[in-house]
This record gives C-alpha cells, sequence and structure tokens, in this order.
C-alpha cells in the first residue's frame, strides 16, 4: 500500500486544474505518491487531463456534481494510508506532502493542515474571494492541536474516512464531518509549514453566484430538523451575519498581519459579497438545500 494519495476534485477546468497539478507534479513522483483527479463534467474534459497529465490517475465521475461526492470517489479509489485534499483552485508548496507525511508519522492524529495564503492577486475582486471564504485560515497557522482545519489544505488517514462515508457527500467536509470526528475524540494538528496558495483570477458575478449557492447548501443543511422557532430565530438574526463576519475577518486580518492594505481596498467589494451571503443563508433556511451543492464549483 501507497503510504499516501492526493485527492483533487475537478469541475472549474482550466487554468485552475492544470496550475494544481503542475504545483505537485514533483513531489508525487518523489515520493512515489498516488494523484487522483476525479472529474466531473464531459469525458472529453477526464481525457484531456488524462493525456497532459499522465502521472496522475483520472477518474471521469459521469452523474457526480457535488465536490464533496467527487472527493468521496477518490477516497474510495485511492490506494494509500492517507488521503490529502487540495481544492482545485489551489496551488501546494514545494514541500506540501513532506510534511503532511512528517506530521502523520507522529501517528496520534486523524487529519493534519495549514494555513491557505494568496497569490498575491492583481485585481481587488480576487482578494475579495479570500478573504471571505479563507480568513479563518490565513498565515501564518498556528502550531499544535487544533479544532479547525480547512478542507482544501488537509490529510487525512483514510480509514478514518472510510469509516465515515456516509457523511463525505453532503456538504462540506468541516460543516458534517469534522464535527463529528471531534466528538469522538479524533485530534487535528495545525502544521505552520503545510502550505497552499489560492489561486485566480475569478470574475467578480461568478463568485457572487458561487458564494449564494454555497450559503444556501450551508444553511439549508444545518436547519435540517430544527424547529421552527429555531428557523425564525435564524432568519431574524441573518441580517447581523455580515456584520459578525466582517467583525471576524478583520480581527483574523490584524492578528496575523495578513495583507492589511489589500483587505481595506477590498472592502466596497466585500460588503457586497456578505450580502450575497445573507441572501443565501435565508434560501437555504426557507426553502432547504435543493440542488445548490451541485452548483458549487
Amino acid at each position: 500500500m501507497r503510504r499516501i494519495s492526493v485527492v483533487v476534485a475537478s469541475k472549474v477546468g482550466p487554468p485552475f486544474i492544470d496550475q494544481c497539478l503542475a504545483s505537485i507534479e514533483n513531489e508525487v513522483k518523489a515520493l512515489g505518491a498516488e494523484a487522483i483527479v476525479v472529474a466531473a463534467g464531459p469525458a472529453t474534459y477526464a481525457s484531456r487531463i488524462a493525456a497532459e497529465y499522465p502521472w496522475a490517475r483520472v477518474i471521469h465521475a459521469a452523474g457526480l456534481e457535488k465536490v464533496p461526492a467527487l472527493r468521496r470517489r477518490g477516497v474510495e479509489e485511492a490506494t494509500g494510508e492517507l488521503v490529502a485534499v487540495i481544492e482545485e483552485h489551489c496551488s501546494a508548496g514545494g514541500d506540501w506532502l513532506h510534511h503532511a507525511l512528517a506530521a502523520h508519522s507522529k501517528g496520534e492524529y486523524g487529519a493534519v493542515g495549514g494555513a491557505i495564503s494568496d497569490h498575491d492577486y492583481d485585481r481587488l475582486r480576487d482578494w475579495v474571494v479570500y478573504f471571505c471564504e479563507y480568513n479563518r485560515s490565513l498565515p501564518p497557522a498556528p502550531k499544535g492541536e487544533t479544532d479547525d482545519l480547512n478542507d482544501a489544505n488537509i490529510a487525512y488517514r483514510r480509514g478514518l474516512l472510510l469509516d465515515h462515508a456516509h457523511l463525505l457527500d453532503d456538504g462540506y467536509w468541516p460543516m458534517t464531518l469534522h464535527p463529528t470526528l471531534r466528538d469522538k475524540g479524533i485530534k487535528f494538528l495545525s502544521v505552520p509549514e503545510m502550505m497552499v496558495y489560492h489561486r485566480g483570477p475569478f470574475d467578480f458575478g461568478y463568485y457572487l453566484r458561487q458564494r449564494f449557492w454555497f450559503s444556501r447548501a450551508f444553511a439549508g443543511v444545518r436547519a435540517r430538523g430544527r424547529s421552527p422557532v429555531w428557523r425564525l430565530a435564524y432568519l431574524l438574526g441573518a441580517p447581523l451575519i455580515p456584520v459578525m463576519l466582517l467583525g471576524r475577518m478583520t480581527q483574523k486580518v490584524l492578528e496575523k498581519r495578513c495583507r492589511v492594505r489589500q483587505f481595506v481596498l477590498s472592502l466596497p467589494l466585500t460588503i457586497p459579497a456578505l450580502v450575497v451571503l445573507v441572501a443565501g443563508e435565508w434560501a437555504g433556511c426557507l426553502l432547504g438545500p435543493g440542488d445548490a451543492l451541485s452548483k458549487v464549483e
């Protein structure tokens, strides 16, 4: 059995998937690791990846549209004792897998992960995406045990994922899988050296649509089984969410002294993004997730 497999779910396509695979190629080959790309969309897309990256194993996941479901397929197909997950929007640091393996060699952690850094974007809209989506994972990452790892930069024990396979299809793993693992006493480790870099560019309208669908999916899953009173309280409190999120983002940026200037300059675009987030959460709480997660890329 291999020591580690890398799983990349792909829906967006070029240039992101190409940048992501280029970033892990050297380490995958040097370590004898396994790279698995689970590609949604037409078979021609999967064929193109397979032809251009013959060292990676490409699975055409016909009929699968949700990113978590694509990842689950990769986990099921993996042959490594460990499964490292990276978003196709991200590029890995040159020693990403080495640090993941070293952290897991201690044997006591179910998952290890690190920060998500920026790619020194040229456009303010890309900074908005970065701060809104990854503010909890800004560098530098703390060192040591943690309750909070981002599933865009993480490596799990594969057996642990298979034991909880029923949680992998619906919702992003930090909102479904991770709380369950923590409740069972599974430990997470933050590794500052285990770094990935979020890429751009993103069209702002595209991002707002993605933000709406993700927020609807998140709120819809969260509201399942809740009482009407809970839902009403959630809806009434939702307008406060942008204020709370902006406060948390500001605190993280200032605390870590991470790209403060870019954060301030991007604020005029951040506000509408947070308003769209609330609209998505309202829709999810009232109507449920629907097929929102299948539209998230």
